[in-house]
């Protein structure tokens, strides 16, 4: 099972549905199933689901560097440290990962940004 659909949704939450919310969150944009079961989760719910993706996402990356050779992690390491060391805290690197576009907005958190109605139609204020 990969996903879960807002009626399959279980009253209690065990370890392996807990795993496929978690996976679904992480999709970039989300699914509609996922904006569904959301609004059914309670905040305590929502809180062990966003831990468990943030596991998730750690372990992947131990995952990436494991895998990665012994040169490879410190050609990694030494890129950060540089990265960090000549970081200009007045420049501007950019919304990192954040939606460039309404629809972008629309397609990641299920609903327009402010300043747009329903339909995706910038609010003219006269």
């Amino acid at each position: 099972m990969d996903k879960i659909s807002a009626e399959e949704f279980p009253k209690k939450l065990t370890n392996k549905v807990i795993d496929i919310l978690a996976k679904m969150l992480g999709e970039a944009p989300v699914s509609q199933e996922w904006i569904e079961i959301n609004k059914k989760l309670t905040d305590d719910q929502k809180f062990i689901i966003h831990e468990r993706l943030s596991q998730l996402r750690k372990e992947r990356e131990k995952t990436r560097i494991e895998s990665m050779t012994k040169e490879d992690q410190l050609k990694e390491k030494k890129k950060r440290e540089e990265f960090f060391e000549n970081a200009d805290p007045h420049k501007f690197y950019g919304n990192m990962g954040q939606p460039e576009t309404p629809q972008e907005f629309k397609n990641r958190y299920g609903v327009w940004p402010p300043g747009y109605d329903e339909h995706g139609n910038k609010i003219v204020k006269d």
